[in-house]
């Protein structure tokens, strides 16, 4: 096992936020770019489809401000020239933490609201230019040495009577003081250059970083499980809250078999303690996998905590079967907590489901995947795909009668669909309402402003996920429906240019 490190939050090289909801009888769709550095600006976009669009505001809450008096007043999002149908604004986020932006649209057809979650955090800190450092530190030398010159000046000359020269005495006082007042202003440079340091160390440890975890496979009741234990001393900490479930899931697992992106695994962790979590292996085959867990805090901060695991094929034996052990691999212990599989938690989960197979190429004739049950789903989106553009990932699935498929709620959406870039530097876990965390909206949401219910509903046998790739690279897409009960995935592997 070894670990991987990645510095976003929410999801992994991605810390931007795309939702497609409603703002009471409004369609739209919002994008925003949270700063890197706290305080800083976040950069908003709010597309509001049709006419009729009088204003929009938007307007950042922290998850913890008084209902009454504990926000900023809204800011007005200006129209952009060229679309008419396109608002623009920059609003402050102050600290780090979970905010919801409340997006309220007014126009012909009444007024909406809409609140969307997004995780404030500074991913680091800007450094000074070294031209301007070395600019000031010339003018700091030039101010020093005025200083020094005047009161030497001041000590020499101040009491020397009209018409009369300076003399010796006048002239060793004046060095007296010049030395007083440079070992002074040493003194003060000393003194603000550890106020500096210290100013600047507090705020680089409020950089984030992911919290620490290490993934392995251990047994659980004579079954191979996939056990994740936070291993990070900030969990449990100071500022820790407990977890809130996101689609009645404590943590969302993603196993990807890396470097090939030929198997793909969705499951549920469940917590065997404060600060493990515990899941049966999925039905994947030995080999090298990128983790990925998606939880939410009470707070409705969301993160993603990401490791690697090496299985090997004794891993993965059942209880009582022989398996040869390769020379040099060492077995792996049994779990501490030996229980059958029930009583030790580990329950089956309906939601769970595994995936291998080859990704399809996109673009190419016919770029459709096959589905475990014979149905068809076929890419519908763009064939030409570029960092930092704003897309939509639209597919459509076909039963195997070739008609339309009639698709059943996936833990409470249309469908689920997860991206990374073949490298590991990005990670996302999609909806059809965008990147937001269900969880964090669940807890920052104030009573009154409704629920997300989906952009308008796609026509039968269509999903669709507002998107904006965030680096250039080769990407793989699993796309997930339900249908007739059963957790159906597809694959495509996707180039995204400059």
């Amino acid at each position: 096992m070894a670990g991987l490190y990645l510095a976003t939050t929410g999801h992994v090289g991605s810390n931007n936020v795309f939702f497609a909801g409603e703002a009471g009888p409004y369609p739209v769709s919002v994008i925003i770019r949270p700063p890197e550095v706290i305080p800083g600006l976040a950069e908003i976009s709010v597309r509001v489809p049709g006419s009729g669009v009088d204003r929009v505001t938007v307007r950042p809450v922290r998850w913890d401000a008084a209902p009454e008096g504990g926000a900023p007043p809204p800011d007005e999002a200006d129209p952009v020239a060229g679309d008419s149908e396109l608002y623009a604004a920059e609003l402050w986020l102050m600290t780090v933490g979970a905010y919801r932006v409340e997006v309220a649209v007014e126009g012909s057809r009444g007024s909406g609201q809409v609140s969307v979650p997004v995780t404030s955090v500074m991913l680091g800190v800007r450094d000074l230019p070294p031209g301007l450092g070395w600019i000031l530190a010339a003018l700091g030398l030039l101010l020093a040495a005025g200083v020094v010159s005047i009161t030497g000046a001041a000590a020499r000359e101040s009491q020397v009577p009209a018409g009369e020269t300076v003399g010796a005495r006048q002239r060793r006082r004046a060095r007296i003081a010049m030395a007083a007042s440079a070992v002074m202003l040493a003194g003060f440079v000393h003194m603000g250059n550890a106020w500096w340091e210290a100013v600047d160390r507090d705020v680089r440890s409020g950089i984030f970083e992911r919290l620490e975890v290490e993934g392995a496979i251990v047994r659980d009741g004579g079954v191979s499980a996939l056990e994740i234990a936070i291993t990070d001393p900030a969990w449990r900490g100071r500022d820790w809250s407990p977890l809130v479930p996101d689609h009645g899931k404590l943590m969302h697992m993603f196993v990807i078999g890396a470097p090939g992106m030929d198997a793909f695994a969705h499951v549920h962790p469940v917590p065997v303690d404060s600060s493990t979590f515990r899941v049966p292996w999925p039905d994947l085959p030995p080999g090298e996998y990128r983790i990925y867990g998606d939880i939410v805090h009470e707070s409705g901060f969301a993160q993603t905590v990401v490791d690697t695991v090496t299985v090997e094929a004794a891993a993965l034996a059942v209880s009582g079967e022989s398996v040869a052990v390769p020379e040099g691999v060492v077995a792996v212990p049994e779990a501490r907590d030996s229980r059958p599989r029930e009583s030790a938690g580990l329950p089956p989960d309906a939601d769970d489901s595994a995936w291998t197979g080859v990704p399809v190429a996109v673009p190419a004739p016919g770029s459709e995947a096959r589905l475990d049950d014979g149905s068809i789903l076929e890419w519908q989106g763009d064939h030409e795909l570029r960092a930092d553009e704003a897309t939509v990932l639209a597919f459509r699935v076909w039963d195997p009668d070739e008609k339309p498929a009639e698709l059943e709620p996936y833990m409470g959406m249309r469908s689920h669909a997860a991206l990374t870039r073949d490298d590991g530097a990005v990670f996302v876990h999609l909806h059809p309402a965008g990147t937001i965390s269900m969880g964090s909206l669940a807890v920052l949401a104030p009573d009154g402003v409704p629920m997300v219910r989906g952009a308008a509903d796609p026509p039968t046998g269509v999903v669709e996920f507002p998107f904006a790739f965030p680096q250039p690279g080769e990407y793989t897409i699993w796309v997930q429906v339900k249908r007739e009960g059963r957790v159906l995935t597809g694959a495509f592997q996707a180039t995204v240019l400059e």
